[in-house]
């Protein structure tokens, strides 16, 4: 005990109060040092805004705008790395808001002024957010000769490394549907997310193989089509989509009952109703939010039915505010024989109770 306190009081209580010290004057000068940069960095940043917007909406040849670009990198510290990301973060912006001609303009200076050697250096780099903010570089920027570059990275053992780089390289693609060959076999919920935004950005017409993204045995690529169909609304293969819901997959089947209430597939109701007795509770769950939707009077006794005999809570509220979207009446009955069924109709139809 007594060699502790010995430790205690001349080794650990002067280290921590030596390092503690040490960590606040580091915190300290670099706060100094971001204030004193920062009049700097404004200046830079309001100089590289005023020639990037004069220079995109300029009408000079080539020759004119190199030895403007010229000129303009020697009034920059244009050699730092955060000088680098101002000027890329700039053309980004101006990018995102420019058509035609002018966004072309955007990347010329990129070339220009050697900014797409830095991106590939950040993609060269062995620090995974490094290559991340490459990728973004040349998917923001439209930089189509990255490609390349951008391709050894599909298939990367990485798997946020492998999602950055596919995204990158579909979007561009110059024919999109094309690109997905070179895609890895499972697509990712997070990966389909980002490949719709492609899809709405780029306003890609729908693909003509649409059909066959559903017939396949690859459950992700179904899932990206069913999420396609109803970005187009692409009603023609209901009969097929509907079929997808006698699959193993409650992943997949939850996709076709979104696609079901989105797309109005009101031929889907028997199937629906077939499918609730066997399914999961987050299944019966969906089935319900879909028959609120594409529901009639047809479905009133199967939900008046579930309501009497359902003996979990969430999917009995669940299917007495369907039966109330569809019929009232029917389920004031119901309330009148069950004080349960009564709280729930009170809920649904004063929902900040």
């Amino acid at each position: 005990m007594d060699l502790f306190i010995l430790y205690l009081k001349y080794y650990i209580i002067p280290t921590l109060l030596i390092s503690t010290v040490l960590l606040t004057l580091l915190l300290l000068f670099k706060r100094i040092y971001y204030e004193q940069k920062k009049p700097l960095k404004e200046s830079i940043t309001n100089k590289v805004e005023i020639f990037l917007t004069e220079m995109i909406l300029s009408k000079s040849n080539k020759e004119i705008l190199r030895k403007n670009l010229s000129e303009f990198r020697k009034e920059i510290p244009l050699h730092k790395s955060w000088c680098k990301e101002m000027v890329i973060n700039d053309m980004i912006r101006f990018k995102q808001n420019l058509k035609g001609k002018s966004a072309e303009h955007v990347n010329y200076f990129y070339q220009v002024l050697k900014l797409n050697t830095y991106s590939a250096g950040l993609i060269r780099d062995f620090r995974n957010y490094n290559k991340c903010e490459g990728f973004y570089h040349y998917q923001a920027l439209d930089y189509k000769e990255g490609m390349p570059l951008i391709k050894p990275y599909l298939k990367h053992s990485n798997i946020i490394i492998q999602s950055n780089a596919n995204m990158a390289y579909i979007s561009l693609s110059k024919n999109i549907m094309e690109s997905f060959k070179e895609f890895s076999a499972k697509i990712s919920f997070l990966n389909s997310i980002k490949i719709m935004d492609i899809f709405h950005e780029k306003k890609v017409p729908m693909p003509k193989n649409i059909d066959e993204w559903i017939a396949t045995n690859n459950n992700s690529v179904t899932r990206l089509g069913l999420k396609t169909m109803v970005y187009y609304n692409y009603r023609n293969r209901s009969k097929e989509i509907i079929a997808l819901l006698k699959k193993e997959d409650d992943v997949l089947k939850k996709e076709v009952l979104i696609t079901v209430r989105e797309l109005f597939l009101t031929e889907a109701k028997e199937d629906l109703m077939s499918l609730f007795e066997t399914s999961s509770v987050e299944i019966k769950s969906e089935i319900l939010e879909s028959l609120k939707v594409i529901g009639d009077e047809s479905i009133i006794p199967f939900l008046k039915h579930q309501i009497q005999l359902e003996t979990n809570k969430d999917i009995k509220l669940k299917a007495v505010d369907c039966l109330n979207q569809l019929n009232k009446t029917a389920l004031d009955e119901l309330a009148d024989m069950d004080s349960d069924t009564a709280k729930m109709v009170k809920h649904v139809r004063e929902i900040y109770l």
